[in-house]
């Protein structure tokens, strides 16, 4: 009992209220040293106007009714351009001037095309015309474009009448027709791409390619007037430039007059 009370009650003792002040030691981390500044806010711009998805959209609505309720025919035509047997098969088949998958693709290829056309001015050529822009540019590049195909058209028939060839013009036309048909899906696919991606090696990359289809067209029509034996080579070559050399340049020399006025 004398040690209890000997001992210190420290229930008695007071304790301090104070909070003790933290003590802060050097940190191994660094502030950055990147000054706060103010950055401009760009408004977002549509770049591609609500017409041209009108177009792409039409366009794919077609080609999938085509291969739907046309899948053999349409094979045909794909196979057409590499082997002659096809070309006869599609031919016995059915004439494919008169027939609607053929209606159906070569309003798929005039739109597609003149929309190719409308953006390689867009992102290229930069080409001004005078009150003239956007959808209104596009239709008018289309109405150029069937203006083009329906001489020519008249032409080939004309000329067959006064040279006796029917039947030789009649299958220069199918050539002329099956390589327009497969382009269409082409520059459709391509125009995705190209729109949406706003990529110039594309464009440049599908112009090379139009161009080796040009050629290849060329080329099988040379072969096509070859069966004539009544004329020389020379005549069928200048006869097929005149027919698609000399449209082109008549037509790049009225677009040049056209952006490029003399009195300027």
């Amino acid at each position: 009992m004398n040690r209890i009370h000997s001992s210190t009650d420290t229930t008695f003792t007071l304790q301090s209220a104070v909070i003790p002040q933290p003590v802060f030691c050097p940190t191994i981390f660094k502030a950055h040293r990147l000054q706060p500044v103010d950055f401009p806010v760009n408004q977002i711009h549509q770049t591609h106007p609500d017409w041209i998805l009108a177009i792409i959209m039409s366009c794919f609505i077609l080609l999938a009714w085509v291969q739907v309720f046309y899948p053999k025919r349409i094979q045909q035509i794909f196979r057409a351009p590499f082997s002659r047997r096809f070309i006869n098969q599609l031919t016995r088949d059915g004439n494919l001037f008169q027939e609607r998958i053929g209606v159906a693709l070569g309003i798929i290829y005039i739109l597609a095309y003149s929309l190719f056309l409308y953006e390689l001015n867009e992102q290229i050529l930069k080409l001004n015309f005078p009150g003239i822009s956007g959808i209104s540019l596009y239709w008018l590049i289309t109405l150029v474009n069937i203006g083009i195909i329906t001489a020519k058209v008249i032409m080939v028939q004309f000329l067959g009448i006064v040279f006796k060839t029917k039947e030789t013009t009649a299958n220069y036309q199918l050539n002329i027709l099956i390589f327009a048909l497969l382009s269409g899906p082409a520059i459709l696919i391509s125009l995705v791409f190209i729109i949406y991606l706003k990529s110039v090696i594309l464009i440049y990359l599908c112009v090379v390619l139009f161009t080796l289809v040009f050629i290849l067209r060329f080329i099988r029509g040379f072969f096509i007037g070859m069966a004539l034996t009544k004329f020389s080579y020379l005549f069928l070559f200048v006869y097929l430039c005149s027919l698609e050399i000399l449209p082109l340049l008549v037509l790049i020399k009225i677009l040049s007059d056209i952006t490029h006025p003399t009195g300027a």
